[in-house]
């Protein structure tokens, strides 16, 4: 059935989505009584257990000479489970560009035969393999950056080695790997950075629990929500701290309100200035905050549903592909 311009039945359409506007009706009342407190007192509340800081633009110097940006994407194709693969890929690049970024990849599939015990191991009756399987492709991811964050900071010394991800994330999936990228930083008398886009902590809310209207604490994307100038950062002190050896500092270097995350090793915390000034030069004031780097990484890496599709298609045998791994929707 085909409608035209002005066809008045269209109007049924409004009617079927009624129900939709009410809920989200439903959500925007049940926040509408969303107050932030006065960002002064949130500051001086802060204060207790952190210390702003200004930040001033600093290039790298002698220590530290280049940047390497790493960054994952992935991209499935296929059907439902287990019949699907996943491409899974990591970009090092570095900066100043002088040498081709550094790519890493990695499959993923529940057809592989190992693959696929795994998942159900782990999976243990208790959630659907199709879960389980999800959260392998985030181990792989992590463990794929991470090898290319080693390979780039053992080819380029004198670095700031900057993370897509917190160091909490990284360590919960592939722990040794991320151990091992923290010797060579170490070792090579590099800095190793974890770049938080979006801030989900909630490290701050028992601080301003008074301050704060409703039951629950805040989480902390709304407590620093417009609580910071422009080339201010916020210090957690180490009793704050997300997990051993790891440190926290917020920052806001955009004119954006909302601040981003970077996590530290608090072995390189005597670096931390120095750290925070290259990476304020490195964003850009009307961007989000974000270190130009890690997003010039991002869109090195990024994979397409076309682009993995046409991949698929080059070296997947035409049978395998049309027995195990096309979705029946699309013979509609």
């Amino acid at each position: 059935m085909q409608f035209r311009k002005n066809d008045k039945r269209v109007g049924f359409l409004l009617i079927a989505n009624e129900g939709a506007l009410e809920e989200l009706r439903r959500f925007g009342e049940a926040l509408s009584g969303f107050r932030r407190p006065e960002s002064g007192a949130l500051r001086q509340a802060l204060t207790r257990v952190g210390r702003f800081v200004r930040v001033e633009r600093e290039e790298p110097g002698k220590t530290i000479r280049s940047v390497i940006a790493v960054d994952g994407s992935c991209q499935r194709a296929g059907a439902a489970y287990p019949y699907y693969l996943t491409l899974i890929q990591a970009v090092a690049v570095t900066f100043p560009p002088t040498a081709r970024p550094l790519v890493r990849h990695r499959i993923f599939s529940p057809l592989f035969p190992e693959e696929r015990t795994a998942v159900e191991v782990r999976a243990g009756g208790t959630q659907p393999a199709e879960v389980a399987a999800e959260s392998r492709v985030r181990e792989l991811m992590a463990e794929v950056e991470l090898t290319a964050a080693r390979e780039a900071a053992l080819k380029f010394r004198g670095a700031i080695v900057l993370l897509d991800g917190g160091f909490i994330h990284f360590r919960a999936r592939a722990g040794a790997l991320f151990d091992q990228l923290v010797q060579v930083v170490i070792e090579n008398n590099q800095l190793l950075i974890g770049v938080i886009e979006e801030i989900s902590s909630r490290l701050l809310g028992e601080l301003v629990g008074d301050l704060w209207a409703g039951s629950d604490p805040p989480y902390d994307r709304e407590i620093l929500l417009g609580c910071m100038e422009v080339g201010e950062a916020l210090v957690l002190s180490p009793e704050l701290v997300k997990d051993a050896g790891i440190g926290t500092v917020f920052a806001r270097f955009a004119a954006h309100p909302q601040p981003v995350a970077f996590d530290f090793l608090t072995a390189q915390e005597k670096q931390l200035a120095e750290v925070l000034g290259i990476l304020r030069a490195l964003t850009p004031r009307d961007g989000r905050g974000i270190p130009a780097a890690v997003d010039i990484a991002d869109r090195n890496v990024r994979l397409t549903a076309a682009e993995v599709e046409q991949l698929v298609a080059a070296t997947v045998p035409a049978e395998v592909r049309e027995a195990l791994l096309t979705a029946h929707r699309l013979r509609r």
